[in-house]
């Protein structure tokens, strides 16, 4: 009697894993629909990868700027400037000695001078005016090579070296003599190094 009263039973429905695992246990293998999925998250990842390089080739590199000449480098530029520093200086002490031949004269004024006073000023004037005229080449030949004067290399490398053997010349000049002065020894002594070293740099191409 209860049984007759208790009517159709009910078709039960299967889960849709329990059924993708019938499914995929009787074909004998993985589902389909996992498999598509997976493939498209790999192609989009790998399409990721792709834009990221392509972007990173694609990006323009920061360019690091430097003050000096690509012709000339910038060890080549710091040469050139310690050149025309110098020039500069034997400008400086040019004029100086200029000054003093022009006023050797003046500095008898009431006293007895010596008669070869006229001939003492000489030397300092002389020494003076081929200084100053050297200097003012040591100073204006590294400028011509910055703005790529053609042949300005040639030219500074050359005076460096000359007025850097003059320099050594007059280092053993003031040693070879008795009272000898320290400080204007010294002083040529790292003119000479700073010339020469700088003459070096520059007569290297490429730097």
């Amino acid at each position: 009697m209860r049984r007759a009263c208790a009517g159709p039973a009910r078709p039960l429905r299967a889960r849709p894993a329990a059924g993708r695992a019938a499914f995929q246990g009787s074909r004998g293998g993985s589902d389909p629909f996992v498999v598509t999925k997976k493939a498209d998250k790999l192609a989009r990842s790998d399409g990721r990868e792709r834009r990221g390089r392509a972007s990173a080739l694609n990006t323009p590199r920061r360019r690091v700027h430097s003050l000096a000449p690509e012709h000339v480098g910038e060890l080549g530029s710091i040469a050139a400037l310690v050149v025309a520093v110098l020039g500069l200086a034997l400008v400086i002490v040019g004029l100086t000695l200029v000054v003093t031949g022009l006023t050797m004269a003046s500095r008898w004024a009431g006293s007895t001078a010596p008669p070869n006073v006229g001939q003492l000023g000489q030397t300092p004037l002389l020494a003076g005016i081929g200084m100053g005229v050297l200097g003012i080449l040591l100073a204006a030949a590294p400028v011509a090579l910055l703005v790529d004067v053609p042949r300005a290399r040639t030219v500074t490398v050359i005076l460096a070296f000359v007025t850097a053997l003059l320099a050594v010349g007059g280092v053993l000049l003031i040693v070879s003599r008795d009272a000898s002065d320290p400080i204007l020894t010294a002083a040529l002594g790292v003119f000479a190094f700073l010339l020469g070293a700088s003459a070096l740099i520059l007569a290297r191409p490429g730097r």
